[in-house]
């Protein structure tokens, strides 16, 4: 059994609990702020204007000699006599105090009628604390006798006047939040659940900083009752915990006892019948001396209903009799329903129908007499409009007074205003200049990033060619003379593409400074177009692409054939640079209202938006292209061309579907200077075809080198400096190099800075945050020669730092010197694979290094294995290591220069040497099983090929 309506049972500012005993069939408002700002037009004056004079002194003296006074009647009295005396303040004080004893001993309407009164007072005389806590009381009167739309307007009142006081005073304070609590009340009565949660959260902040214990336990409740509405019992278990350990802490009976309730309402949930029963005897031993049979009743009920559920029939009748007893006595409807149809389900369970019957009707007459009050509600919602337009032509007249007192004040208030907007225009003159500053500032920034950036790529193309022009040079002084003709070709051809990007550069130069006269002709410029396709035929044929140029005739117009020519050669050269073979490249050229329109389209890879936004700055290259890098002013050249003789450019580009650019020009015939196609042979610029780098593919090296470059014949270069002694590996971008560097696990990595995917600082920091390969050396070596560079490479983990263009002699030395000082680590760890620890100096040495560090691990797994009687295999060690045997063997091989067989071995016998020196008299058997060794001549054999000395002999020597 649930408990009826207790859920609608929170406690209020008051210390007291609102029940729900009506269910009503409305919406509330959907804002507070509306609400609130139509409530605020029905208060005649405001908070400043009607303050009373009273000081808190006063107040407190007050309070705590109406507080003295022991009981109703006394109050009655008190009340009186101040009234007479014209003790005002007194007054009012007696008549709150009065009330709320009333409604304690819920008496309400007579606890209404007594607020109602100390409201009319303390309006009369402005005191406005005093106002709305009377508000607020004839609110929580309201919400007792279920008239909650009327409840709802004095709490709204008194949150409004809380708010536009000024008073910062404790009282104050504590006003607004007792009116959130009332709000928060009808809410929860109405199921609004989430404004409830909202309201209840910003009273208990208010308590919270008023260090109010009682007002937090309160409101903890409160929440605890949302949360067992929304079935979330283990958080109503939380919050109802809180506010029993605050009501435990100052003492507070009422407040316990609702808690022993709620503990109650929860276990009868999870159908622990006898833990909530417990908890209802609890609640109503401390309710007995309460005078407040308004939450009595529920514990009663509660009772009742918990009794029925467990067939105690007798204690059942006991509770349900006193309820109904108490119920009469107040007047209260909506318990006696509840209790009534308690005894219908009673008399059916035991059979007597007829009484069964009887309880039946009682209920329904009961409930329809509760429902028929929601007309009553809307008959007092009549009146309380009567009411307020009552006030509202009260206020109309305040407002008329009001506006005689301000007709004094407009001239200074127009004063006022006026040095306001002179103010105002100044500030916005001020920001508007501010604002015009900051963009030419961030325009000026903008332009020198682009210059700054420009100048950082330019200087890497040209340092790229130059660093393998400069090296071969170097080379061909010392090879013989069978290399010297390749060599010769790689040098012209890093010589060429030198030529040509200064050519461009200076193209663009000349071009934006329009230094030289453009050498403009006129004719048919289909002809040319079509000699410059024509002149792509056989390289489009040898790879497989098909070429045609669609053309609508003769278009006779004036161009500049030079202009034209490079246009082209770049536009078709990316065309199949990017077109797989069996694709297509189309050149569409057609006129339409004076405009030339050129299409050249392909069926290549395509770009993405990001891409295409970028496309015709220099130097621009999609971070995924990792296998066409060019020099990347192309295409910004064709777009400074493009802009010099009044036209346009645009792209439109679908990854995986292919690129169209669109060309349109104006058509003029201005120029008297024919064409001369036979004297201007088209060259064309075809994509230069590059081979990609094969890996050395040798097993049996001792050495292996992994260059991540994404130029190819830097790569080429640098691989041919060490081809002879390393086996070399090549990766064209900074995620293929990880990739390639945890399968290869090679001895040294020497990387560009500049590469795709992941840059070279990037690739150092993985490597070096990688267990499997932190150990490994690396070089790097690009055209960014700045100290922040260089201190950025070493902070993200490189060991050498060379600058393009670089001495091969240097790059050879620095990797011989990483490779040697490997070799020495390697030594360093054999020997400390094989002896003992001695001192913790060498343990405290292992935690810090890196290397150290994994050797550690590897030693650790081995000697686990080994005292578990489990396989020490390498594949075994390696699996544990989450690592390949390949990694595995590698790794291993690096830092010691062993096998891991070897290894391993060793460190079998490192352990045979601990257990023969830590325990002399254990037989030397016993420490062959323990390391492993099922055959003890095995074990023998392995200690001597390790140590040079049999284990009898280590014990005679170390073991005395």
């Amino acid at each position: 059994m649930t408990i009826p309506n207790l859920k609608h049972s929170p406690k209020d500012s008051s210390g007291l609990s609102h029940r729900s005993f009506i269910s009503y069939e409305f919406r509330l408002s959907t804002s507070i702020l509306l609400i609130a700002i139509i409530a605020s037009f029905c208060i005649p004056i405001s908070c400043e204007k009607k303050n009373s004079s009273f000081t808190a002194k006063e107040r407190q003296s007050i309070d705590s000699f109406i507080l003295s006074a022991p009981s109703i009647d006394s109050l009655s009295q008190l009340q009186k006599e101040l009234e007479k005396k014209g003790d005002k303040l007194g007054s009012i004080v007696a008549l709150r105090q009065w009330g709320k004893k009333l409604r304690d001993e819920s008496r309400f309407e007579e606890a209404l009628r007594i607020h109602s009164k100390g409201q009319e007072q303390a309006e009369a005389i402005g005191d406005t604390l005093e106002w709305v806590q009377a508000l607020n009381n004839i609110g929580t009167d309201y919400r007792r006798i279920g008239v909650l739309d009327v409840a709802q307007d004095y709490h709204y009142r008194a949150w409004i006047l809380s708010k536009e006081c000024s008073d910062t005073s404790f009282t104050a304070k504590k006003n607004y939040v007792v009116s959130l609590n009332g709000l928060g009340n009808i809410y929860l009565t109405l199921g609004n659940y989430e404004r409830a949660d909202s309201t209840f959260r910003l009273a208990l902040k208010g308590e919270q900083q008023l260090n109010s214990t009682i007002g937090q336990a309160i409101n903890y409740a409160n929440l605890g009752s949302i949360f067992e509405h929304y079935g979330k019992t283990d958080s109503a278990w939380v919050y109802y915990l809180k506010s029993m350990a605050l009501n435990t802490e100052i003492e507070n009976d009422l407040g316990k006892s609702l808690c022993h309730t709620y503990f109650g309402s929860l276990y009868e949930k999870a159908k622990q019948y006898e833990k909530a029963t417990k908890e209802y005897e609890t609640a109503y031993q401390l309710m007995k001396a309460s005078k407040d049979e308004w939450h009595a009743l529920n514990t009663l009920i509660a009772l009742a209903g918990i009794y029925h559920t467990t067939g105690n029939s007798t204690k059942e009748m006991k509770y349900l009799n006193q309820a109904r007893l108490t119920a009469e006595r107040i007047k209260s409807p909506e318990h006696l329903a509840e209790i009534h149809t308690l005894y219908y389900k009673h008399y059916m369970q035991t059979g007597d129908y007829r009484s069964a019957l009887v309880s039946f009707e009682k209920a329904t007459a009961l409930q329809d007499r509760v429902l028929n009050m929601e007309k009553l509600n809307r008959i007092q919602n009549t009146s309380l409009n009567i009411e307020r337009n009552r006030q509202m032509r009260e206020m109309d007249a305040a407002k008329h007074t009001l506006e005689q007192e301000r007709a004094a004040r407009k001239t200074g208030f127009a004063i006022l205003s006026f040095a306001l907007l002179i103010l105002m225009g100044a500030l916005i003159m001020f920001l508007y200049i501010q604002r015009i500053q900051r963009r030419n500032h961030l325009e000026l920034k903008k332009m020198a990033a682009m210059r700054e950036n420009f100048f950082t790529n330019i200087t890497h193309e040209f340092r790229t060619p130059l660093t393998v022009i400069l090296g071969l040079s170097h080379d061909l002084q010392k090879v013989d003379k069978e290399e010297i003709k390749r060599k010769a070709q790689d040098i012209e051809r890093q010589g060429k593409g030198l030529l040509a990007l200064i050519n461009q550069l200076l193209d663009i130069s000349k071009i934006k400074s329009a230094i030289g006269k453009p050498d403009w002709k006129n004719g048919n410029i289909v002809a040319l177009l079509t000699m410059i396709v024509d002149s792509y035929h056989d390289y489009a044929h040898s790879k497989k692409i098909d070429l045609q140029i669609h053309a609508s005739g003769e278009i006779i117009m004036d161009f500049i054939p030079d202009y034209v020519i490079k246009v082209m050669n770049n536009l078709l050269s990316n065309a199949f640079k990017f077109t797989p073979a069996y694709g297509k490249v189309n050149i569409r050229v057609k006129s339409e209202n004076q405009q030339l329109y050129i299409d050249i389209s392909d069926t290549g890879k395509g770009m993405s938006k990001e891409v295409i936004s970028h496309i015709f700055e220099p130097f621009y290259q999609d971070k995924s292209d990792v296998h066409n890098i060019g020099t990347g002013v192309g295409l910004a050249f064709v777009e400074q061309i493009i802009q010099a003789v009044s036209g346009k450019i645009t792209i439109e580009s679908e990854i995986e579907k292919g690129t169209t650019f669109h060309i349109s020009l104006p058509i003029h015939n201005r120029c008297q200077q024919p064409t001369n196609l036979n004297i201007v042979p088209p060259i064309p610029i075809p994509p230069e075809a590059k081979e990609k780098l094969t890996d050395d593919c040798d097993e049996e090296s001792d050495c292996r080198l992994l260059i991540i470059e994404d130029n190819r014949d830097i790569a080429a270069y640098i691989g041919s400096l060490f081809i002879n002694d390393y086996a070399v590996s090549y990766a064209e971008n900074g995620k293929e190099g990880l990739e390639k560097a945890l399968e290869l696990v090679p001895d040294l990595i020497i990387t560009d800075l500049m590469i795709p995917e992941l840059n070279g600082f990037e690739v150092c920091r993985q490597i070096r945050s990688n267990e499997i390969i932190n150990h490994i050396p690396i070089i790097v070596v690009t055209a960014k020669i700045s100290k922040e560079e260089r201190i950025k490479g070493i902070e993200a983990g490189a060991d050498a730092y060379l600058c393009k263009p670089f001495n091969a002699d240097e790059l050879q030395t620095r990797v011989e010197k990483l490779l040697e000082g490997r070799r020495l680590l390697q030594e360093k760890f054999a020997k400390l694979s094989i002896e003992p620890k001695k001192n913790e100096e060498q343990e405290n040495y292992s935690t810090k290094d890196i290397d150290m560090q994994f050797l550690t691990k590897v030693s650790s797994i081995v000697y686990m294995q080994l005292s578990n009687n489990k396989n020490t295999e390498v594949s075994v060690i390696a699996s544990n290591m989450c690592m390949s045997s390949r990694q595995f063997y590698r790794k291993i091989n690096m830092l010691t220069g062993y096998t891991p067989s070897a290894y391993i071995l060793r460190l079998r016998i490192k352990r045979a040497k601990t257990l023969l020196g830590n325990n002399p008299s254990i037989n030397l058997n016993d420490i062959a099983i323990k390391c492993g060794f099922s055959d003890y001549s095995n074990f023998v054999r392995a200690f001597k090929t390790v140590c040079g000395i049999t284990p009898s002999e280590y014990r005679r020597e170390n073991c005395p």
